[in-house]
């Protein structure tokens, strides 16, 4: 029961933090809310429980689910020109940790392991725990990549928006089916007094939480045999490569698991993209728990911020050209590019990809070839150092 409550506290407050970004117009509120409203609280003193621990592996199954069930034989033959785009970001990714690496250690305070770190496109865990265990300052590596992720989460709405309105891409389906609603319900109650229109969008909100959970039960009524097996078979798979020490092996396992089990023929079950929104929030309310004073008093050291926010700027610059090698390499559409080659997390990227109706495969297969490249190299190379 104490669990229980636990999750209900945080993932409520994560559910908080994003309906007020999302009132706040801001971009990918489902993530950036609970992070900053669950994180502000902590760094107040706050008496919070830690997100629960099945929490995140949860949320990468599930993503692994998503990306796995959507992948076919015909898919198959769009992973072909995945080749020469994971060695560009191999090199790439390997080039940067040693370029800003080298750079943070000579001009901040930083010890070489953890500037080397710092300079890691990875997932924001796997760098983490790979900081801990290498004796580096996971403070300082988790300040270098909240700002990479939550600033590739703030950046790729405006860019999207951007290369809409040039017409480069066509217009993505974010989810919001509820939108028209919400617009039919303001020119209903234009004019009118404000608790009128806010009764209305209440009550318009509890008729959608409701229809959605009748929906979900309904679906899972009709189809529990082949959800069962789609959960089992993406737990299973999940849980062989994590055991295996791979980099985010319950996403990646359960992404091939599902996607194999799919290509054979058997009934895997896709679940409802609606869901994709509260698997943002678990995401955020898991990053939260990196968010302390310690990490305040290190983002406010200039010794640390400006080379930083140096080597955060040259680190985004160089992806907006490897995405555009990326794109003229294999004629992906650009924001799949960007996503690909952005410097921000593994399961974060992916869902993002998600979120906005991109190949979340692609997206996927390059953020893991850069994460291997990272797992395997940076502790051999630390291996010479001590």
């Amino acid at each position: 029961m104490q669990t229980l409550g636990e999750v209900i506290l945080v993932f409520g407050l994560g559910i908080c933090g994003w309906q007020l970004f999302a009132k706040l117009r801001f971009p990918a509120p489902e993530i950036i809310g609970p992070v900053i409203l669950i994180g502000a609280l902590r760094i107040s003193q706050l008496e919070l429980p830690p997100a629960p621990e099945f929490l995140f592996p949860a949320a990468q199954v599930i993503i692994g689910i998503f990306v796995g069930s959507m992948l076919d034989k015909d898919a198959l033959r769009d992973l072909r020109p995945m080749v020469s785009s994971a060695l560009v970001i191999i090199v790439w990714t390997l080039s940067m940790i040693f370029l800003i690496g080298f750079f943070l250690h000579r001009f901040s305070v930083m010890d070489l392991p953890t500037a080397m770190l710092s300079a890691s496109m990875g997932g924001l865990p796997e760098i983490t725990v790979l900081a801990v265990a290498s004796g580096a300052s996971a403070a300082v590596v988790i300040v270098m990549q909240m700002i990479r992720m939550v600033g590739t989460v703030m950046l790729f709405p405006v860019l999207l928006n951007w290369l809409e309105k040039k017409n480069m891409v066509p217009v993505y389906n974010q989810g919001n089916s509820n939108r028209g609603n919400r617009e039919q319900a303001d020119q209903n109650y234009k004019g009118k007094p404000a608790f009128q229109k806010t009764y209305f969008r209440f009550n318009l909100k509890l008729s959608m939480i409701s229809s959605f959970l009748f929906n979900q039960w309904q679906t899972l009524k009709t189809f529990w045999k082949e959800i069962t097996l789609t959960l089992a078979v993406a737990t299973a798979g999940g849980l062989l490569l994590h055991n295996i020490g791979v980099p985010a092996g319950l996403m990646v396992g359960s992404t091939f698991a599902v996607a194999t089990a799919s290509i054979a023929g058997l009934p895997i079950r896709q679940i409802s993209p609606r869901v994709l929104s509260l698997l943002l929030v678990a995401v955020g309310v898991n990053v939260s728990d990196n968010i302390t004073i310690d990490t305040i008093h290190t983002m406010a050291n200039p010794n640390f911020l400006i080379p930083i926010l140096i080597a955060s700027a040259v680190m985004f610059a160089s992806s907006f050209g490897i995405a555009w090698v990326i794109s003229r390499m294999t004629s992906w559409d650009y924001p799949t590019s960007f996503l690909a080659a952005a410097p921000g997390g593994f399961t974060v990227m992916t869902a993002m990809a998600i979120k906005h109706g991109l190949n979340p495969i692609r997206v996927s297969m390059l953020h893991l070839c850069r994460l291997f490249s990272i797992k395997i190299f940076l502790p051999l190379y630390f291996m010479t150092l001590f």
